[in-house]
């Protein structure tokens, strides 16, 4: 026993020591990379940082670049999405056939649809569904996933729809939701601004040819209320793209001290973001809330002192500037 709890131990110091090899590796790798930088053109220099940041950005919001790919593809054709001869629609309609009271009027069967979607579709944020920030799925992969956010729950309800004979049903959406317009009828929670809609065309096959996307602004409320949603985001992929930003803004400084003061400033600003997000989430605040200048000020105030630092305006008299 005694022999067999030496040999573990160490095994641990083994492994304990690879990974302090490892860290101590990549803190050089990195060091080395920070001097190299500083040496380049500054077109190049910039050029190199933009692409950092662009990779950094990518894998915070969209770290399956199939699923980007995809989510594309299903933007630039819509109407791919919506599957009314889904292999489970006979399923489906058979259980919300048991929802509609005898000669229900259209509207009842709508809401039907709409409560049978909200009870056998989870709802599930993209971000921890599928990784990304956003992905529209198909209606074969929502039913088959059973979870799945506004944007998930509208296609199923349009495929449904439409293979109950509701032929006009289409959807509609802005930056902060997604829901399902049938005629002058809406359902699965519509919303006053309407910045993504299909209008026009006809019907052929079950797919809706023809029709004219509409693209228009969206209100400063509408802003708002989807920036809101960070909250909602993984924290820490946030908080990655802002030390990123902060530390390509701060190169070629190395001052070490410096660099922490201005990530906890910005850090302090993104809590109080939050805060903002949720308050505003939980319409909390109706009207001006100081908690959105106080973080901006913060976190640009961060970003500005850094520039500053990077241009040599506030760099120690020990250490050398680049441009």
């Amino acid at each position: 026993m005694k022999g067999e709890g030496e040999e573990a131990g160490r095994g641990s110091l083994t492994f304990n020591g690879h990974v302090r090899s490892g860290v101590n590796r990549l803190i050089t790798t990195g060091a080395q990379f920070w001097r190299w930088l500083e040496t380049q053109r500054p077109l190049k220099r910039t050029s190199l940082k933009l692409a950092i940041l662009a990779v950094v950005v990518l894998f915070a919001l969209y770290p399956n670049p199939v699923l980007l790919v995809r989510q594309v593809g299903h933007l630039l054709d819509m109407e791919s999405l919506i599957q009314p001869n889904l292999p489970a629609m006979p399923e489906i309609n058979r259980d919300i056939d048991q929802l509609l009271a005898t000669n229900a009027v259209p509207l009842s069967e709508f809401k039907a649809v709409e409560r049978f979607v909200l009870r056998r579709i989870s709802y599930q944020y993209d971000w921890h569904g599928w990784w990304n920030l956003d992905y529209w799925p198909t209606a074969a992969e929502v039913w088959e996933r059973k979870r799945e956010d506004c944007d998930g729950r509208a296609v199923l309800a349009v495929s449904i729809l439409r293979a109950r004979g509701h032929r006009e049903a289409r959807l509609v959406a802005n930056l902060q939701h997604v829901w399902v317009a049938v005629g002058t009828n809406e359902l699965m929670g519509p919303m006053a601004d309407k910045n993504f809609r299909r209008e026009g065309g006809k019907m052929v096959d079950g797919k809706l040819v023809g029709a004219k996307t509409v693209i228009t602004l969206p209100s400063l409320k509408t802003l708002l209320d989807s920036l809101a949603m960070t909250c909602k985001f993984p924290a820490w992929r946030v908080v990655l793209m802002l030390v990123t930003l902060l530390a390509l803004v701060f190169h070629p400084s190395a001052d070490t001290g410096r660099f922490a003061m201005l990530c906890a400033a910005m850090l302090a600003g993104y809590v109080i973001f939050l805060d903002w997000c949720v308050r505003r989430m939980d319409r909390d605040t109706a009207g001006f809330d100081w908690n959105f200048p106080v973080a901006a000020v913060l976190i640009l105030g961060a970003l500005a002192l850094a520039w500053r630092t990077r241009a040599g305006g506030l760099q120690p008299p020990s250490s050398g500037s680049g441009t």
